[in-house]
């Protein structure tokens, strides 16, 4: 039987290479010649051009990435992204402080790609920042949390669902701090909503409600159980000044639903509407219906048949 026995290969390599393999090799805590072994094993499994091949295939976009600049890429979007909405929010050292190390600098190599964090780093990271996991270790999905959020007929259950949310630092049930509904000015008046939890932190929530029932969009009941849960916000004294609501057009409105950049930033310039609570109370809203008629006419009437539905069940329980 024939014993296979590694072979030695003398190379010259620049020194800055050299350098790289090291540095590389002791983050990964293994030997230099493990760390080659490694790369050059890993080679092998792209694919290139070949005499067999077309001359002019190009290598996918995956091939010719350098990990260590896609992931600083991401960090300083992020950093970016936070700062956009609140200056100087975050700064490279409050990471590394948070992450315990003795000084800032570990971060301004991750920044500069000249090191890689770890996947236990990145999980870290993006806790503190509040951005998505997958896309900041994967560049999978996009950077602001995003879930789809749909009423129930339970409304404490609703108010309950847009307000709390689990801190991924603690681990504890907490409540955000507002919550915001954001309104397409378009015919079919498709929402979102923003949970502001601390700070910078966010989630949006994708609906299927409209608020319309423009040619039957989004269905009578679902659009009901919303007017439902705004009633009760509005007649809450706990979350009346917690919830806020924006009116805005279609392009802002898809570039929140991207998730890409941060939707308080993107709303900086917008004025908050009343359109959410303007009906719940004829003497607040008299001043105000007409504007709203024109464009809402049929929220009017489903949030009166909501509300009214609501008064009489609460009634039929007494």
């Amino acid at each position: 039987m024939l014993i296979s026995q590694d072979a030695q290969l003398k190379i010259r390599v620049p020194s800055d290479l050299k350098q790289k393999i090291e540095e590389v090799a002791n983050q990964e805590k293994r030997s230099m010649n493990a760390e080659i072994v490694d790369r050059l094993e890993k080679s092998f499994h792209f694919f290139t051009p070949s005499e067999t091949n077309p001359s002019n295939l190009k290598l996918s976009s995956y091939q010719i990435i350098d990990r260590k600049v896609e992931v600083a890429e991401r960090l300083a979007h992020s950093l970016n992204l936070i700062n956009s909405f609140k200056m100087n929010a975050i700064k490279y050292s409050h990471i590394a402080q948070m992450c315990e190390y003795e000084n800032a600098e570990i971060f301004l190599n991750w920044l500069q790609a000249k090191q890689e964090p770890s996947f236990a780093e990145l999980k870290k990271i993006a806790s503190y920042l509040y951005v998505d996991e997958n896309w900041l270790i994967h560049g999978d999905g996009h950077p602001i949390p995003c879930s789809h959020w749909q009423p129930e007929n339970n409304v404490d259950f609703n108010i309950n669902s847009l307000f709390s949310y689990v801190d991924p630092v603690s681990k504890h049930e907490s409540e955000a701090q507002k919550i915001i509904f954001v309104r397409n000015i378009s015919k079919e008046g498709e929402l979102i909503i923003i949970k502001i939890l601390q700070d910078w932190r966010v989630e949006v929530l994708t609906s299927n409600i409209h608020v319309s029932t423009y040619n039957g969009v989004g269905g009578t009941n679902m659009l009901e159980n919303f007017a439902r849960i705004c009633s009760q916000l509005y007649k809450s004294t706990k979350y009346l000044t917690k919830t806020n609501a924006y009116l805005i057009n279609n392009e802002l409105f898809e570039k929140i639903l991207k998730c890409e950049e941060h939707p308080l930033a993107l709303l900086k310039k917008e004025q908050t509407s009343i359109w959410w609570e303007a009906f719940w109370d004829a003497t607040d809203s008299n001043h105000v219906r007409k504007d709203f008629l024109d464009i809402w006419h049929d929220w009017d009437q489903t949030s009166s048949i909501a509300v009214n539905a609501l008064s009489k069940k609460l009634i039929d329980k007494e």
